[in-house]
């Protein structure tokens, strides 16, 4: 199992853990860290999950060269857990529910795979029938 850790600025990371306990029932396996929301300093919590790893883990935050992930950058010295940062939760749910080892050339595919997944949609107001909107 992969270690995963979510960081961002605000409620984002609870809210994504959130939502993957609601589809996953695996929210308990995920450490979220929302910062800034209120005057204590995170990064203790960061510190820990750093210092807990056993295997391959994650940190995902929210904004590249946001402040969340600057602070992730300077504390994570260790070669086993790789920052993502950008997150959605296609690439978290990605990670948490893949069952191969965890590798830098996996934890690419998956992350190109989340990013194929990024795409408009747009509700055909022609359709008047619900079986056919859902067809």
């Amino acid at each position: 199992m992969t270690d995963i850790l979510i960081a961002s600025h605000g409620h984002m990371a609870s809210g994504m853990k959130s939502s993957i306990e609601i589809l996953t029932g695996m929210g308990a396996q995920i450490v979220a860290v929302d910062a800034y929301v209120d005057e204590s300093d995170y990064l203790p919590e960061i510190r820990q999950f750093i210092k807990n790893a056993t295997g391959p883990a994650v940190i995902f935050t929210d904004l590249l060269g946001g402040s969340v992930n600057q602070k992730v950058i300077l504390e994570c010295d260790h070669q086993n857990i790789f920052i993502v940062s950008q997150m959605n939760l296609a690439i978290v749910m990605a990670v948490l529910l893949d069952t191969e080892e965890l590798t830098t050339q996996r934890l690419q595919e998956l992350i190109k795979q989340s990013q194929v997944q990024l795409v408009t949609t747009k509700l055909d107001n022609s359709q008047t029938d619900d079986e056919d909107f859902f067809a």
